[in-house]
C-alpha cells in the first residue's frame, strides 16, 4: 500500500489536525511503537519551527509522509539557515546505547530521540532538511 500526504505547517500545534490523516497507517504498520514513531515526526517538525525559523510563522515547514509498500519515509523541510547535524550523527548503534541525565543537555535530545526511535535519521548538507526513514514491523 502506498500513501502519501503533504502539509506545510506554520505551528507545530497544526500536527493535532494532520496526526488524525496519518494516525490510523501509523497504527496498523508499527503497533505499539506508533507513538514513537508519532513523538520523532513531532520533534522533526518542532525543530523546524524552533531552530529553523526561529519559531516564525511566516515561513511554513513543508512535512511530506509516505507510507510505501516496506517503510515509512518522512520529509521536514524549512526555510532556515540550517544546523551543522554532523557531532550528533554517531557512529555505534544507538538503538543499544542509553546516554546518563548528564548527556541530555537541552540541544540534541530530539535528534537522539529519532536516532533511537527511526531506522534511519538523514540531513541535508544545509542542514534544514531531515529525512527519517522506518521500516515496518513484520507481522
Amino acid at each position: 500500500m502506498k500513501t502519501s500526504l503533504e502539509a506545510q505547517i506554520r505551528h507545530p500545534r497544526e500536527m493535532r489536525t494532520i496526526r488524525k490523516r496519518y494516525h490510523p497507517y501509523l497504527a496498523k504498520y508499527f503497533g505499539s511503537d506508533q507513538l514513537l514513531v508519532d513523538a520523532s515526526i513531532s520533534e522533526a517538525v518542532w525543530n523546524a519551527w524552533e531552530h529553523g525559523h526561529g519559531q516564525n510563522r511566516d515561513y511554513p515547514i513543508l512535512l511530506k509522509v509516505n507510507f510505501l509498500k516496506h517503510r515509512l519515509v518522512v520529509r521536514v523541510y524549512d526555510q532556515g539557515g540550517g544546523f551543522d547535524w554532523r557531532p550528533y550523527q554517531l557512529s555505534s548503534d544507538v538503538k543499544h546505547w542509553f546516554p546518563k541525565v548528564d548527556d541530555l543537555d537541552e540541544s540534541g535530545r530530539g535528534i537522539m530521540l529519532m536516532l533511537r526511535v527511526m531506522d534511519s535519521l538523514r540531513y541535508n548538507d544545509k542542514g534544514n532538511e531531515c529525512l527519517l526513514m522506518k521500516n515496518y514491523l513484520q507481522e
